[in-house]
C-alpha cells in the first residue's frame, strides 16, 4: 500500500483550473445526478497522476517507463476513500492499481525501457488549433466522425509538475501536461459532454523539443457500444485514448404530446403532490395530472432549474403548476407548508443514486441510505400529507420488478423496495384516510437507468406504464370520498 486520499470538490476545482476540463458530470452536483454516475465523480486522469505521484514518491528510482496501458474500470465519486498500491514491480513491469473499498478505479500496467521515436500525426495543417472553451461540445456519433485537431495546454508543463511533482520526476513534466491536455480533450472536445474516459493506452516518446500542444484525431467508432477512439501524439507522449460517448439524460414527452392521451377534465377533481417532479417519471406524471385538468406540484431536491422548466412548460400550456423544494431527509410539516392547495393525490418518486460500484455482497450504510428515501421518507411524508387533506389521500408508491428479478449488486437496493412494499401493506390496513397504491414497475428509461447501450423493456414506454396507474390513483380518491360521505 502506497498511499490513501480522499478526493473533495476544492480538488475538482484545482484540477479543472490545470486542466480546463470543466465537464459537469465532474464540476455540476445537478447535472450529474442526471447521468448513471448520479453524482459528481473525480476525472479519470486525475486519479492516474495521484496514482503516478503515489509510486514516485516512494520509487525515486523509476524513470524509465516506455510503454502504459491504464484502465479505468469505475467511477470514484468525491469522499469516497481511494488506496493507492503497486502490485508489481521489476527491471521490465511496473504494476499498479487505485482501489475503493477493495474495488479497483484505476489500473496501471506499464513496460520498463527505452523511449520511442517521437511521432506526430497526419493532421491537417490547415485545420488550426482547437480554441479553449467553457461549455462541452455536444456532439451526436456522426458529428464525432473523422474529427481532427490540435489542442494547446491549459497551463504550462512546469504547474502541472508542481501538482504532481513526483509523477513529473517518474514521467517528465511535459508528459504530465499531455496527461492533463488528454482529459481536456475528452471531457470538452470529444465525445465531449457525455464523455466516460475509459483507458489509453500510450508510448512515451523522445521529443527533443517538447511543445505544449497536443494533437488528436478520432481513430474509429463503435456505434453498437457508443466507444470513440481516440489517436493521440503529444509532448513525449503518443498512441490512442478509449472513450464512451453515454446516452444523454432522457427528455420526457412534451405535454402537448401528453394531452392526446387524456380528457381536458379526467383529473379535474386532483390535487397532486409530485415529489421528484423536476424530472423522469415525476415530470411525465406531472403533465398527465396538469393535462387532465387537475392541479400540481412538484417538488425538487436540487434541481430548481429542472424543476422551474417542467412548471413553465406546464402554464403555458395552459395547465396548474407549482413548485416547492422538499428533502425527504427533513422534517416533512415545515416543507409542506409552502403547498397552496391540500393534496387529494400523492406521488413519490424520490431516490438516491441508485448505481454505485460495490465491493461486498451486503452493505448496511447503502440499506440504510435507501430506506430514508424508499421507508421513512414516504411514511413522513404521508402523515404530513394527511394533516392537511382531511377527506384523506391517495398515496403511490413506485416499486420495483426488482425486488423479485434483481441483477447483480442490486441486493439493497431490492430489499429496501421489498421493506417499502410491506409499509404499503401494512399503512393500507392502519390508515383509514389513506389509499395506497403499490406497483411495480419495469425497468424504463430515465436518467439513472440508462446505459451505453440503450435498453427498453419489450418496448414499454414510460407514458404506456403511468398513464394507467394515474386513473387508478383518481379512481382509488373517489372510491374514497365516496365511502367517507356515503
Amino acid at each position: 500500500m502506497l498511499a490513501s486520499r480522499r478526493f473533495e470538490f476544492a480538488d475538482q476545482v484545482r484540477f479543472a483550473g490545470l486542466t480546463g476540463d470543466r465537464n459537469p458530470m465532474h464540476m455540476d452536483p445537478v447535472a450529474a445526478r442526471r447521468t448513471q454516475a448520479g453524482a459528481p465523480v473525480v476525472h479519470g486522469i486525475h486519479t492516474l497522476l495521484w496514482l503516478f505521484d503515489s509510486i514516485g514518491s516512494q520509487h525515486a528510482e523509476i524513470d524509465n517507463i516506455a510503454t502504459l496501458k491504464v484502465r479505468f474500470p469505475r467511477m470514484v465519486y468525491l469522499g469516497d476513500q481511494i488506496d493507492a498500491e503497486l502490485t508489481q514491480l521489476s527491471a521490465t513491469t511496473l504494476h499498479a492499481r487505485a482501489s475503493v473499498e477493495g474495488v479497483e478505479v484505476v489500473s496501471i500496467v506499464a513496460v520498463l525501457g527505452s523511449l520511442a521515436p517521437a511521432s506526430q500525426l497526419p493532421i491537417d495543417p490547415s485545420s488550426g488549433l482547437t480554441a479553449h472553451h467553457e461549455i462541452p461540445a455536444d456532439l451526436s456519433l456522426h458529428d464525432m466522425q473523422a474529427r481532427s485537431g490540435r489542442i494547446t495546454f491549459a497551463t504550462q508543463p512546469a504547474e502541472m509538475a508542481m501538482a504532481f511533482p513526483c509523477a513529473a520526476r517518474m514521467l517528465g513534466a511535459h508528459r504530465v501536461a499531455t496527461l492533463g491536455c488528454s482529459t481536456y480533450l475528452v471531457g470538452m472536445v470529444v465525445p465531449g459532454l457525455h464523455s466516460i474516459f475509459s483507458g489509453l493506452e500510450l508510448a512515451l516518446t523522445d521529443d527533443a523539443a517538447p511543445s505544449s500542444e497536443l494533437q488528436f484525431a478520432v481513430a474509429a467508432i463503435d456505434a453498437r457500444f457508443r466507444r470513440v477512439k481516440i489517436a493521440i501524439s503529444g509532448p513525449g507522449l503518443s498512441g490512442h485514448l478509449d472513450t464512451f460517448s453515454r446516452v444523454p439524460p432522457v427528455a420526457q414527452l412534451p405535454i402537448a404530446e401528453v394531452a392526446a392521451h387524456v380528457a381536458r377534465d379526467e383529473f379535474r377533481a386532483a390535487a397532486a403532490l409530485v415529489v421528484g417532479g423536476s424530472r423522469g417519471l415525476g415530470e411525465l406524471t406531472a403533465k398527465l395530472v396538469a393535462a387532465g385538468g387537475g392541479r400540481v406540484t412538484i417538488t425538487y431536491a436540487s434541481g430548481q432549474a429542472d424543476a422551474d422548466r417542467v412548471a413553465a412548460e406546464i402554464s403555458d400550456w395552459g395547465g396548474n403548476c407549482d413548485v416547492i423544494p422538499y428533502d425527504v431527509r427533513q422534517a416533512a410539516d415545515r416543507q409542506l407548508d409552502a403547498l397552496q392547495h391540500p393534496p387529494t393525490h400523492l406521488y413519490y418518486f424520490a431516490t438516491p443514486p441508485i448505481a454505485k460500484r460495490r465491493a461486498v455482497l451486503f452493505a448496511s450504510e447503502q440499506l440504510q441510505e435507501f430506506n430514508e428515501f424508499y421507508v421513512n421518507g414516504f411514511l413522513q411524508l404521508v402523515e404530513a400529507a394527511l394533516r392537511l387533506a382531511p377527506d384523506g389521500i391517495a398515496a403511490f408508491y413506485p416499486s420495483s420488478v426488482y425486488v423479485q428479478d434483481r441483477p447483480r449488486n442490486m441486493t439493497e437496493y431490492a430489499m429496501s423496495k421489498a421493506a417499502g412494499e410491506i409499509l404499503c401493506a401494512d399503512m393500507a390496513r392502519s390508515m383509514d384516510r389513506v389509499r395506497v397504491l403499490m406497483e411495480r414497475l419495469p425497468r424504463l428509461p430515465t436518467d439513472q437507468t440508462t446505459s451505453l447501450i440503450q435498453v427498453n423493456d419489450a418496448g414499454v414506454s414510460p407514458l404506456s406504464v403511468m398513464l394507467p396507474i394515474v386513473r387508478k390513483m383518481h379512481q382509488l380518491r373517489l372510491v374514497e370520498v365516496r365511502s367517507r360521505t356515503a
